[in-house]
């Protein structure tokens, strides 16, 4: 049983920092786009 679970446990970490990294990237990518339609917003919105 340990020769299984200690196969197993390094694709299990490679994957969990693989997920991490996307999870992270994504929101990184959401904030950005949203910074930026508050910009377009504010510029919008702002009195010629």
């Amino acid at each position: 049983m340990f020769e299984i679970v200690s196969a197993l446990v390094p694709p299990l970490v490679v994957g969990g920092v693989f997920v991490a990294g996307v999870v992270k990237l994504m929101r990184s990518e959401a904030r950005a786009k949203a910074a930026e339609s508050e910009a377009r917003a504010k510029a919008r919105d702002k009195p010629a």
